[in-house]
């Protein structure tokens, strides 16, 4: 068969399945915002037809999410002229012949509360981090550990799993077949707690350790409570094995937490398909997108209850999430992990560290509300700054992809949340993350605006075609690119020489000094190509002094050279410090 063939034989394939196409409808519901997508398929590609949001409506006075859903289908219909619901609310489902309703509907979940967990191993340093690394994947907290190095007493570790009330205990340690019997000490203690709760109160108990020791486990908990026993997740020293119990622990998740959330039942009715975290389809399609870029994607989603850092190659997935750390209702949480005037150094505002704890505070309180002032913006940008820093070093420090605090090579950095979509210029976030994140080498950028790539990671098992088509079609929004080289030198020396040449520009050259950030405007649909020229010290990520020519394209805010050094420094006094901050901010066209 010839290649003409071949191409001929895809066209085909696609076109029948095109003929055989059908709508969807997405809901998220996030802890703050609930956003409904609408995807259909318009002159033979699906696309993105429209969004609509409303707040979250799982609260008080409302305790119904599906309220929430129903408003922000109703903004779709008043953009669209499209009928989706009956005059009783509810769905239509399948498309009519008159083009009302929808043919399948889905539903995407981080509004449910975080897992509660209390975690049970031997060692802290290689079951309870296996245990760890597992519950980190969906949104959880760690509310107390058990282990060997635990100094209380049998007595306080009851006490201390009665007071806690955790949904969820997670047993790991010993590697498999071996003979060590102090892991059954502390699983006798944690089973004299369960019989000491009432049956509703009672957790439910993952065994993913030893695997000789299951009968045993079973012993002294299958009668209490729930048991579940997965894959040990540390069957030798140096052997790690997290997808049974993450399979595990995410299907508790959904069964005590999302399938309790107020209404979504109603919502549950008209959906084709399971429900999903939101941060598990949001993992799913940055791996897709390492798939298509065959190296490691990065993406982050800066919520209003949680942070996801996704690290995604060509078979291997890294997932991680924060449920004490965003930029509303745990914002405060913020102050027990830095000093406020590690917040301070990012903003321009003169606040002291008592106004910045007020700011936090209220910000917790009311999480829905937005800067009002100049000065209210620039310190929640500050604030989202050290959200970011402080998921971003988490994350790198439990996967042990970190080398002297600094993200690994990657290859694209997707980027979404209100956070960082809903800023007045993107060139703010541009440099919150730049400054949060302080990446290395060449790589682009691109933001989801519109809120849709959870939404695509979730339909692509169902429909891989959707997912192709509505990124072809250009959902996403391209920021531009950005070159960060390595190396120290003394302020105002040389980094590298860059020429652009492009046929929209013409030629541009331009010599990079250290402690500089140069942003070259390159519209979207433009694009160039660069002679990257560094000195001996700099490295691109092809070696010290290693030039190399690149093929870039536009965005909204252009290429961005970033000669600022790594770490970042800021000078120590504060008005000289202030005046770099609104500096960096101009250039970016913040």
């Amino acid at each position: 068969m010839t290649a003409t063939d071949g191409n001929l034989r895809e066209q085909e394939r696609a076109s029948e399945a095109l003929q055989a196409s059908h709508s969807f409808l997405v809901a998220d519901c996030g802890h703050s915002v609930t956003t409904v997508t609408l995807f259909d398929v318009v002159e033979g590609a699906y696309r993105f037809i429209a969004r609509g949001s409303a707040l979250t409506t799982i609260g008080d006075p409302w305790f119904d999410v599906a309220r929430g859903v129903q408003q922000a289908i109703a903004q779709i219909m008043e953009i669209t002229g499209r009928t989706l619901v009956n005059e009783q609310g509810t769905l239509i489902r399948p498309t009519r012949s008159d083009g009302a309703g929808v043919d399948y509907f889905g539903v995407l979940v981080s509004a449910a509360e975080p897992l509660k967990a209390l975690l049970v191993g031997l060692l802290e340093d290689v079951s309870l981090a296996s245990a760890r690394h597992a519950l980190e994947t969906i949104y959880a907290l760690e509310v107390d550990s058990f282990s060997l190095a635990d100094s209380r007493s049998q007595q306080a570790q009851v006490d201390a799993l009665l007071a806690r009330q955790p949904d969820l205990v997670l047993v790991a340690g010993g590697t498999d077949g071996s003979n060590d019997p102090r892991l059954m000490k502390l699983v006798e203690t944690v089973s004299l707690a369960v019989g000491m709760q009432d049956g509703y109160q009672r957790p439910v108990v993952l065994y993913a350790g030893n695997n000789r020791l299951r009968p045993k486990v079973n012993e002294a908990l299958g009668n209490l409570t729930s048991l579940h026993v997965a894959e040990n997740v540390r069957p030798a020293l140096e052997v790690e094995r997290l997808g049974d119990a993450i399979r595990m622990i995410g299907e508790m998740y959904e069964t005590r937490k999302i399938n309790t959330v107020p209404g979504l039942d109603e919502i549950l009715s008209w959906s084709s398909y399971p429900p999903m975290p939101t941060a598990h389809a949001f993992g799913g399609i940055i791996e897709y997108f390492a798939a298509l870029y065959r190296g490691r994607v990065l993406g982050l989603d800066v919520g209003s209850d949680s942070v996801t850092f996704v690290s995604a190659e060509p078979e291997k997935l890294r997932l991680f999430v924060r449920s004490d750390l965003g930029v509303g209702h745990p914002v405060a949480n913020l102050l027990n992990k830095i000093e406020p005037t590690a917040i301070l150094d990012w903003s321009i505002s003169e606040l002291t560290p008592a106004q910045l704890r007020d700011f936090l505070l209220n910000k917790a309180l009311r999480p829905q509300t937005v800067p009002l002032t100049e000065d209210e913006l620039l310190v929640e940008q500050a604030v989202v700054r050290q959200v970011i820093r402080c998921a971003a070093n988490d994350a790198l420090k439990s996967w042990g992809l970190s080398t002297q605090g600094k993200l690994p090579p990657f290859k694209l950095l997707l980027l979404r949340g209100s956070a960082l979509t809903g800023v007045a210029r993107l060139g703010q976030a541009v440099l919150m993350v730049l400054d949060a994140l302080q990446p290395t080498g060449i790589f682009p950028l691109a933001i989801d605006r519109h809120g849709v790539l959870p939404s695509l990671g979730y339909l692509a098992p169902y429909d891989s075609l959707l997912t192709v088509q509505v990124l072809e079609g250009g959902v996403l929004d391209d920021i531009g690119w950005v070159i960060a080289p390595v190396g120290r030198a003394q302020p105002g020396q040389a980094v590298m020489n860059v020429r652009v040449d492009s046929p929209s520009l013409g030629v541009l050259e331009i010599d990079v000094a250290y402690g500089t950030l140069e942003v070259l405007p390159l519209a979207p649909g433009q694009t160039a190509e660069l002679t990257l020229k560094p000195t001996r010290r700099f490295d691109l990520g092809y070696g010290p002094g290693q030039g190399r020519k690149i093929k870039i394209h536009g965005g909204a805010v252009g290429l961005v050279i970033d000669a600022r050094g790594r770490p970042l420094e800021l000078p120590r006094d504060a008005e000289t410090r202030r005046n770099l901050l609104r500096q960096w901010l101009l250039y970016v066209g913040g």
